[in-house]
């Protein structure tokens, strides 16, 4: 190998890599967009650490440095088989989304968190019953679509929208007990939705949530 150049054999196995590296990502992640640089080029080095190698060309071990394989992946968004936006990189072809199989699944959770109102039980509950993986509940949050307010309370994006403009638009003393009453929910409930909107209490209190399993519990009598 010369230097400043790359072995093509070498390249060839990096190339199908990191081709392979981002199909995975993207599988595993549908709704992501891309990843960063580094992330891309830690997943390149896993994967070619638990690939075993073959005679067929760009099946044998990569022994490229770090500084070759980015090279190499700037390369192969020279040539349009990669896109970059800044320090992150997708596939050129890659569109954010699901199939249709799990969009219809998504679409049931999101109905069923619905029909709950202000008390939705815990997401991973019916994601588990649907066949959701965590992945997905997790594209959900980042892209919006579920609004988690506190540990074990998700709501989809319309829904907390409707429910803290009701907040917001509560006249006089805003408490955890009228939140509760008003929204027909538990006080578990209310303390997080105000404390995710940010309203305060008399006195300026600012209700923080805590699970049940943090709170003080009244000593036994």
């Amino acid at each position: 190998m010369t230097i400043g150049s790359i072995d093509p054999d070498q390249r060839h196995v990096a190339e199908r890599l990191v081709l392979l590296a981002l199909r995975r990502f993207h599988r595993e992640q549908p709704l992501a967009v891309d990843l960063r640089m580094d992330a891309l080029v830690t997943r390149v080095l896993v994967l070619a650490e638990r690939q075993p190698s073959s005679r067929h060309r760009g099946g044998g071990p990569l022994e490229l440095p770090e500084a070759d394989l980015r090279r190499v992946i700037d390369d192969l968004v020279t040539k349009g088989k990669l896109a970059r936006t800044g320090r992150r990189i997708r596939l050129a072809d890659a569109r954010p989304g699901i199939d249709p199989a799990m969009a219809e699944k998504v679409a049931a959770l999101l109905d069923g968190l619905r029909a709950t109102g202000a008390e939705p039980p815990r997401v991973e509950g019916i994601a588990g019953r649907l066949g959701i993986p965590p992945t997905v509940i997790d594209q959900l949050r980042s892209a919006g679509q579920l609004r988690q307010i506190a540990p074990g309370i998700d709501y989809p994006a319309d829904v907390w929208s409707t429910l803290r403009a009701r907040v917001e638009g509560m006249r006089g003393t805003v408490t955890v007990v009228r939140v509760r009453d008003e929204l027909r929910t538990t006080r578990r409930h209310a303390e997080a939705i105000l404390a995710a909107v940010g309203q305060t209490e008399p006195g300026g209190h600012r209700p923080r949530y805590r699970p049940r399993s943090q709170r003080d519990r009244r000593p036994v009598r």
